[in-house]
């Protein structure tokens, strides 16, 4: 009798540690209200939706136990702006601060993300992106989790979020980058509660955003307007 209260206990353990970790589906369907979008023009308005051919943009989901904010900041961003979440990173578990839950990759319909692939079955055939769902490290399923996502061009930036932080960091740097509100979903366990897909129009999902242009002259640029300048102001006081 013992050995099988033991048994089952030990079951029960196994079992509830395989849903200790809460579980997202990362993906921007057909609704025009969840598309990415970009503009042309430094600090202008969206002028068209991400291309079609996969693999250009990337995006980083994020997720926290407690933070509600970014740096103070709930709502979208774009472009050159110092409130972007992977500047407000925890120390390992969402209840310290954001942590990133995966990765996602623009693909053939404009404006729309996926899961970037995660793997086989153990038959050895790929899952679909549609099958997947993300683990959140730290928020047990039917757990609440706070979620906020960035995306950004990656040629010359690079699909991980460390060539990213690197990028950032450079400070001078031509790209686009973007960041969407702050939104709160109930996680899916693996079972009765299924996986809130993080984009969508309904209460605490993200919406679509828009990744902004970003121009930072180069050193010899910004020389050269200095000495314009300096020379305007000469050929005034000579006159």
């Amino acid at each position: 009798m013992k050995k099988y209260i033991i048994a089952t206990t030990a079951l029960l353990v196994v079992a509830t540690s395989a849903f200790s970790q809460g579980l997202v589906y990362f993906s921007a369907g057909s609704s025009v209200a969840t598309r990415m979008s970009t503009n042309s023009v430094v600090g202008g308005p969206s002028t068209g939706l991400t291309g079609t051919t996969p693999g250009l943009y990337y995006y980083a989901l994020f997720a926290s136990a407690s933070q509600a904010n970014v740096n103070g900041n709930t709502t979208a961003i774009s472009g050159l702006n110092a409130n972007y979440v992977f500047n407000n990173l925890g120390s390992g578990v969402p209840s310290t601060g954001w942590e990133l839950v995966g990765i996602g990759t623009n693909n053939a319909s404009s404006g729309r993300m996926q899961p970037a692939s995660q793997g086989t079955t153990s038959a050895g055939q790929s899952i679909p992106n549609a099958d997947l769902s993300l683990n959140v490290q730290g928020i047990a399923g039917a757990g609440s989790a706070n979620i906020v996502a960035v995306g950004w061009y990656s040629p010359g930036i690079g699909p991980d979020l460390a060539s990213l932080q690197t990028w950032y960091g450079a400070g001078a740097f031509n790209g686009w980058i973007g960041q969407s509100v702050v939104g709160n979903v109930v996680l899916g366990d693996g079972g009765t509660i299924p996986s809130p897909n993080v984009f969508g129009t309904g209460p605490g999902q993200l919406g679509g955003f828009m990744m902004g242009l970003t121009i930072v002259p180069e050193p010899t640029t910004l020389a050269l307007a200095a000495f314009g300048g300096a020379s305007l102001l000469l050929f005034r006081r000579k006159k």
